[in-house]
């Protein structure tokens, strides 16, 4: 049972992650005992433990509940005979920002050839491209921010691809901000910033992804804000990606923000009906899967909401054709993919109106209560996760969720995200009333 559970949870992780951050922090985690509607997963060392419980338990508690089909707890236990935890490892095995000599690909996976355009992310592609023309003299530094798996990664990787390979004595830099801290953290304990410094600050194009996990890390943000500036100065490229605008950044300086947004900010958005049709066939013809003009339609308008999750439905599709024997017609693709329609739904994204009035109802708070001055904590911490839930579920900026209520600035809202952001990774009453809220939006 408790196989099954987790392996079937692992998959739906797969589709919810960047693959470095699945084979980084999930893929290490064993599956060890099912009772009580509760799955213990051991993990390789008490900073892995401390670093999933924080960043991602939510989230495999809700693969987990999906798995199992049924409202499920998680408990994280150390088994250090596992794989060392990532700031554990030998110095080999650590991911090193270096000059970047990368061959010429032009099935790769990550390029700009393999990279579907659209309406919505059409800008960011050409300013992606124009910067490889003229590194550090164009748009520096370029942010590009959008929501997870539409692309902002593949841009990043393409951007590092075509440089690298085009102006190999300069050197590309290609980490997370993940990578960074860590390697950060590497060099404090072995006594070697400057050599940390010397580093990063020696190459000619520094290319950082997921930049908001920097938020609330003051030591982090103060060495990364050095390292922005000494390469800005020299006229070294930066590009990077986030989930959300610099303006938008919960916990981060006021001066980092203002960096970031100092040169050309572009968003991806997710893919309109044009993209979306365009994803699905550029995605089975490389699976090299044969599916009629009806089957493609419908995913395009059902499972197509981002790249992760159209890949993840494919490889589903194509282990369901090859296992069963069955052609890919429109009813069995329908069959394949009906015990995920769930999933599907809960995704949908509800009016900020409808997460506040479920948010009033399961608090037994009125309206007029909940977007009131009042700041009692009766009310303060349901405001908080309407806030929050408004930033899940709908495509409303956080100006107007601050609008809806009670007329509170987006500062107050980055502040409410935060909040519940850091109670997640300890409160359970919390996870839980959240899983019951979400249950109802989905309805």
């Amino acid at each position: 049972m408790v196989d099954t559970i987790w392996l079937e949870a692992q998959r739906q992780l797969r589709g919810a992650l960047a693959g470095r951050e699945y084979e980084f922090w999930v893929a290490p985690i064993r599956g060890v005992r099912w009772e009580a509607d509760e799955l213990t997963l051991e993990v390789p060392s008490q900073f892995a433990r401390d670093w999933i419980a924080r960043e991602y338990l939510a989230l495999i508690e809700r693969a987990v509940g999906l798995a199992s089909g049924r409202d499920a707890r998680v408990r994280l236990v150390v088994n250090r005979q596992l794989e060392a935890s990532p700031l554990e490892r030998p110095e080999t095995q650590r991911v090193r920002p270096t000059a970047v000599d990368v061959p010429v690909e032009s099935g790769g996976r990550f390029t700009f050839d393999t990279f579907v355009v659209g309406s919505t992310n059409e800008v960011a592609f050409r300013a992606a491209q124009a910067i490889v023309e003229q590194p550090g003299q164009l748009y520096n530094p370029l942010f590009i921010h959008g929501s997870f798996g539409l692309g902002k990664t593949h841009l990043l990787s393409a951007i590092g691809h075509a440089i690298g390979h085009g102006r190999r004595k300069a050197g590309v830099a290609c980490v997370t901000a993940e990578q960074f801290v860590n390697d950060m953290v590497g060099a404090l304990r072995r006594d070697q910033m400057d050599r940390f410094r010397n580093r990063y600050r020696g190459i000619g194009t520094l290319v950082v992804d997921d930049v908001q996990f920097l938020g609330g890390k003051k030591r982090s943000q103060e060495e990364f804000a050095h390292t922005f500036n000494a390469l800005h100065e020299l006229g070294k490229q930066i590009v990077l990606a986030s989930d959300r605008p610099p303006h938008e950044l919960p916990d981060m300086e006021e001066t980092l923000r203002s960096r970031f947004a100092s040169g050309l900010l572009v968003d991806v958005l997710p893919p309109d009906a044009a993209l979306r049709r365009s994803l699905v066939e550029h995605k089975v013809a490389a699976l090299g899967l044969a599916l009629p003009p009806s089957v493609v339609r419908y995913l395009a308008d059902e499972w197509c909401r981002n790249v992760r999750e159209l890949e993840g439905t494919l490889t589903r599709l194509s282990a369901f054709a090859s296992l069963c024997g069955r052609t890919l017609t429109l009813s069995a693709a329908r069959d394949a993919l009906s015990p995920y329609v769930r999933t599907v739904r809960a995704s949908e994204r509800a009016s900020v109106a409808r997460v506040i009035g479920e948010v009033c109802r399961h608090y037994q708070v009125t309206h007029a209560e909940l977007v009131s001055a009042r700041r009692t904590a009766r009310l303060s911490g349901p405001r908080q996760i309407a806030m929050y839930l408004c930033r899940r579920h709908t495509e409303a900026p956080l100006q107007a969720i601050g609008a809806e209520l009670g007329g509170r600035d987006h500062s107050t809202v980055v502040h409410a995200l935060a909040v519940v952001e850091r109670r997640l990774t300890s409160d359970v009453e919390l996870r839980a009333a959240l899983a019951a809220l979400e249950a109802r939006l989905a309805g």
